[in-house]
């Protein structure tokens, strides 16, 4: 009784189809989480769609990146669980997807020193209470035992992405971020962390920071990738 406690006075939805559920689910029902497919016929670097023998995303680009693991497309349930987490503020969600984050790292065979996370202004935080790639990235950390540090700082008055093209998401990520002091010693191999993927554009640019700051090599791991081809008429 005293278990079902919490799920009576405090009930829990599912975010992906609404459904109640306990709250050891972090949010997510069984069926919504088997529900969520690992994305195939990716880049082997950046983790982009492939339709031939070269990346249209990171082929012709400098790349900073040593290896960006996608876990799945931002549609569907996994769209309706990153909504939920960020726009309706449901924190126990970044359990969810970092269990998933677990599955394909331990799939991938990567090995960090660091896990960090990318960066988010402060009046964006404030206003939404948390940074859930932080949030994701301090679950990994725990699970793991890698230790995670803020090795990023986002620069004032960057602004927003959200509309701007392929083209100019990489001019604009120019230098939007830099590397956070002395948190970066002695360290040689990185994950970052985020939550959505679209151009690769952000992560590039944290890339490049981290490794003019000394870091070897740098690997990401991204929740889901939105599709660029949105963006080709920009």
């Amino acid at each position: 009784m005293l278990c079902l406690l919490p799920d009576i006075l405090f009930p829990s939805r599912c975010a992906g189809c609404g459904a109640p559920v306990s709250r050891r689910s972090h949010s997510l029902c069984g069926s919504c989480a088997e529900s969520i497919t690992v994305v195939e016929n990716t880049c082997p670097v950046c983790s982009a769609p492939l339709s031939g023998p070269r990346c249209g995303l990171c082929a012709d680009r400098h790349w900073y990146i040593t290896k960006n693991i996608t876990i799945s497309e931002y549609a569907g349930t996994m769209k309706n669980v990153i909504c939920k987490m960020k726009f309706g503020k449901v924190r126990a969600l970044h359990a969810a997807l970092g269990h998933l984050a677990l599955h394909e790292l331990a799939r991938s065979a990567i090995t960090a020193d660091v896990i960090t996370w990318v960066p988010m202004n402060s009046r964006k935080q404030w206003e939404r209470g948390f940074n859930q790639s932080k949030l994701i990235s301090k679950f990994v950390s725990k699970k793991t035992g890698i230790p995670c540090r803020r090795l990023l700082r986002e620069k004032r008055g960057a602004g927003t992405q959200r509309k701007l093209g392929l083209r100019d998401r990489f001019i604009h990520s120019l230098d939007r971020y830099e590397a956070a002091g002395s948190e970066i010693r002695d360290v040689k191999n990185v994950l970052i962390i985020d939550d959505v993927c679209t151009t690769g554009a952000t992560l590039n640019e944290c890339a490049r920071q981290l490794r003019k700051a000394g870091i070897d090599r740098v690997f990401s791991l991204t929740i889901a990738r939105t599709d660029i081809k949105r963006l080709e008429k920009f």
